[in-house]
């Protein structure tokens, strides 16, 4: 029986939101018969719609072996194009006092969309001549150490078990047995590895395990991707990068995301990936409406190879593609490697270990934006300690003072540098990285301040950003002379941890008639 796909997700949309009231009314009717038979009515759209993702999947094969149509690709777009400044800021001290002036009325603006012009349907050669292979560029190590951190103890005890590495982390899934093709040309190569790992029962067999293992250590569904990732580059080591991505392209449309195999017109293989975030600087596509990240095989850049089409296979309008990935993290479960750090300033005295072994993981991180950054929650149990600590050490102080404390606590115990100095690329920190790096910018102190004005001191608070800036706003609970702005019928401050020597209503010269960007609201 064919499945008509609105009508399907209609139904869907209409029993999971119908999921508490239809309990409600059962529980008030005092018939358990009323429930069960929602339940099953819901069980049975869900087993409907299984089988209808279970349709292209069986399908795909097909699409691979048909015609595979070329799109334009993008440059990554990126944040901020003004520079950062070299040097920290500071608070030169006039021989007047001055008249801070407001702000302009506040008004963020709308990122633009990119929409390319169609392009003409090209058909690949069905056998182009071989590649040689692209030899991978050795991974920077995460800064700063000096040498390459030991690798923790490992979870390699049995011999029935496939051992990769996640990162640094050693780690082990039960063995699942199967093969792919030394090197993938054309398309119908890439149709018959489908099959062959369709036929070997390959996602059945292997994803329950990589899904334990990812929920297990609290991975996202990016780090879940780089999970697969390194299990398949481990595994297949000696087999050329066009057959590992397609395994992994494989591996992730049956875990129910819209990831697509591309090629580059000279044959290299490419992921495409679509994101509930916005990446910055990182090469994209459009297909439709939905913007597609580009992954690339180590030791190539599809940036640096100049712009050019990207050839992937259409799949059917009316199919469920699957889903975006996310990219907000949370709680990591990943073996601990304690690092020590102690932060001190006045009343205000932080200390305690960081898990290093996160670094690795989260050095090379997409861009995303500022606010996914500040929602993310690396380590909670961490967070909530130091959050204890700043509590009992202001406790007696008025809510404005404890403000004051903790700007003067920012401008202190970090050391600026800009991440091009630092790392040689943009690189946001997440909390737990601005306790692990002796030195941050802008963007990782408005972060940590933010988080703590209203996770500690529970003052609504705002993360903005100027120009090459990223600054913070606090709701205080007295007026001060200083820049503010309304908000929601509420008055916030400029209060800028990296303004040193600044005050809250205290504004960088440059930006005092630039209207900011409300990146993220504590509130």
């Amino acid at each position: 029986m064919a499945i008509n796909r609105k009508a399907l997700y209609a139904l869907m949309s209409l029993a999971l939101a119908a999921g508490p009231a239809a309990y409600a009314q059962s529980r008030n009717n005092g018939g358990q018969s009323k429930k069960q038979s929602f339940e099953e009515f819901r069980s049975g759209i869900l087993h409907d719609y299984q089988d209808f993702r279970q349709t292209l999947l069986d399908r795909y094969a097909d699409f691979l072996n048909g015609e595979w149509h070329a799109y334009e690709s993008f440059n990554g777009v990126k944040r901020d194009n003004k520079p950062k400044p070299r040097t920290v800021p500071r608070v030169e001290i006039p021989k007047k006092k001055p008249v801070a002036e407001p702000v302009p009325e506040l008004k963020p603006k709308p990122r633009p969309e990119v929409k390319p012009e169609p392009l003409p349907e090209l058909k690949p050669e069905s056998k182009p001549a071989p590649k040689p292979e692209v030899k991978p560029a050795p991974k920077p190590a995460p800064k700063p150490e000096d040498k390459p951190a030991p690798k923790p103890e490992g979870r390699r005890d049995s011999r029935a078990a496939d051992a990769f590495d996640f990162f640094t982390i050693p780690l082990q899934v039960p063995r699942v047995d199967f093969s792919i093709t030394d090197r993938l040309y054309a398309n119908s190569d890439y149709a018959a590895q489908w099959r062959e790992l369709q036929e070997a029962e390959v996602a059945d067999r292997l994803l329950p395990h990589i899904t334990s293992l990812a929920t297990e250590l609290g991975l996202n569904d990016y780090l879940t991707f780089q999970l697969i990732n390194s299990y398949i580059d481990s595994k297949f080591a000696g087999t050329d990068a066009t057959s590992r991505m397609s395994a992994v392209h494989y591996l992730l449309a049956n875990l129910g995301y819209d990831a697509r195999i591309a090629v580059t017109g000279e044959g290299v293989p490419l992921l495409l990936i679509p994101f509930k975030q916005t990446i910055y600087s990182r090469t994209y596509m459009m297909i439709g409406d939905r913007k597609y990240y580009v992954f690339e095989p180590e030791g190539f850049s599809l940036a640096k190879a100049g712009p050019q089409s990207i050839m992937t296979c259409r799949l059917p309008d009316d199919v469920d593609k699957g889903r975006r990935m996310d990219l907000v993290v949370g709680r990591l479960n990943l073996p601990e490697k304690p690092r020590s750090f102690d932060f001190e300033c006045g009343p205000i005295h932080l200390t305690g270990e960081v898990n290093e072994n996160l670094m690795p993981v989260l050095y090379h991180y997409p861009q995303m934006p500022v606010s996914d950054f500040a929602n993310s929650d690396v380590q909670p149990e961490l967070r909530r300690k130091l959050i204890g600590q700043m509590r009992s050490q202001l406790e007696g102080l008025d809510g404005d003072e404890k403000v004051a404390r903790l700007l003067e606590f920012m401008h202190s115990v970090f050391e600026y540098a800009t991440d091009e100095d630092n790392h040689g690329f943009e690189k946001p920190y997440f909390l737990e990285e601005t306790l692990y790096y002796p030195k941050n910018d802008c963007e990782d102190r408005a972060i940590f301040y933010t988080y703590f004005l209203w996770n500690a001191l529970g003052k609504e608070a705002q993360l903005i950003s100027f120009p090459g800036h990223e600054a913070a706003t606090v709701r205080l609970d007295n007026p001060v002379e200083g820049t503010c702005y309304d908000y929601e019928g509420a008055t916030y401050y400029i209060s800028d941890p990296t303004f040193i020597g600044s005050k809250t209503g205290m504004i960088m010269p440059p930006y005092k008639s630039t209207a900011p960007n409300i990146d993220y609201t504590y509130k």
